[in-house]
């Protein structure tokens, strides 16, 4: 290689060297800073803002996600993980607002947050938008370039983190938080709603309806008034289509005996009125019907529920019960001066019961 070749070329290599040693992008120690996207124009606004801090010594990096702003504490703390995860020491994102965008640049390590907005018109490809979308790459610029000088811009938000003291020994980890698991006040008032089902002996199908409570729950006793209404059913035979519905009345003293987080079990005994209502229409001439009656009959039974708290006014409830019904009606016919029994119903019939416990 020629003398005049060498010395083009150690021309060419010193102003390559100079040109990396003035420039302030690569004299400073490049830092990361993470925006995130969760749009097509959120990118696009990247773009801008990438275009007018290509100076700087900054790595713009993208994290797909939606917005951080649901609240500002919860904006704050967001950006504070991101910036822990990407080790980075900006956050920004974009927050379209009908024709105007906000973009906010965090600063988690010192506590500024950098909040600037501007009119952007149209979409990504129009005039107006690039003129808007400058306007905030530019004010995007300010800011970072504030934070790569140590004096970053925006209000403190939050105190800066302490700095790292040097331990003789290592630190055992902080306890893990509690976990808070919904309940409900430990005395006080309640309603409950809910359905039930029940084999009763009258009716293959038994009986399904509704119940309706009001009691206090305290901390070794609960105490319930429940109304329960069944829907009527109807039993045909060759002679006669009776109607019959039932519903009852019964108040309750339930005590707990267990509880696994929000789960409580408790026991209880309860006892009220069942009330029959019977309509009979003849199905043939030959059968004269006997008139509509109501009829009542005292029941008595023991009841395990279970509550599972969803939340500090609101509760799941599963219940079931064993009702001992004294005095039931029978069902049947006057046949030449005997009673020909037709539905005799059961004396003991399982209750199944699910609802909602709601603490007003």
């Amino acid at each position: 290689m020629s003398q005049w070749a060498v010395g083009v070329w150690q021309r060419v290599v010193g102003l390559a060297v100079l040109l990396a040693l003035g420039s302030p992008a690569w004299a400073a120690e490049a830092w990361r800073a993470v925006a995130r996207v969760g749009s097509s124009e959120d990118r696009a606004l990247l773009e801008r803002v990438r275009g007018q801090s290509s100076d700087l010594p900054v790595v713009l990096s993208a994290e797909e996600g939606p917005p951080l702003e649901a609240s500002p504490d919860r904006a704050w703390r967001e950006a504070e993980r991101v910036a822990l995860r990407q080790d980075a020491r900006a956050v920004l994102w974009f927050v379209r607002d009908g024709a105007e965008v906000r973009v906010s640049v965090a600063a988690p390590r010192t506590g500024h947050l950098f909040v600037r907005t501007a009119h952007v018109e149209g979409t990504p490809e129009t005039l107006t938008w690039s003129v808007g979308a400058e306007a905030l790459a530019l004010a995007v610029r300010s800011a970072l370039r504030a934070v790569d000088a140590g004096e970053p811009l925006g209000e403190i938000v939050a105190p800066p983190p302490p700095a790292p003291v040097a331990a003789t020994a290592e630190l055992p980890p902080p306890p893990p938080e509690p976990v808070p698991v919904a309940s409900a006040p430990v005395d006080g008032g309640f309603l409950q709603v809910g359905l039930h089902a029940a084999l009763d002996g009258y009716h293959p199908g038994g009986q399904q309806g509704l119940s309706l409570g009001a009691g206090w729950a305290g901390r070794a006793l609960r105490l319930r008034a429940q109304v329960l209404a069944a829907l009527p059913v109807h039993l045909r035979d060759a002679y006669t289509d009776v109607r019959l519905g039932q519903g009852s009345a019964l108040v309750w003293a339930d005590v707990p005996f267990g509880k696994a987080g929000a789960l409580e079990a408790s026991v209880g005994l309860g006892a009220g009125v069942a009330g029959f209502w019977r309509r009979t229409e003849a199905l043939g001439s030959d059968v004269e019907p006997a008139p509509s009656r109501l009829l009542a009959a005292f029941v008595v039974g023991p009841a395990v529920r279970a509550w599972w708290r969803v939340g500090p006014a609101l509760a799941l409830e599963a219940a079931l019960s064993g009702e001992l019904l004294l005095g039931r009606p029978r069902l049947g016919y006057a046949r030449d001066g005997a009673f020909v029994f037709r539905e005799d119903g059961w004396s003991v019939r399982p209750r199944l019961g699910v609802g909602m416990v709601i603490f007003p």
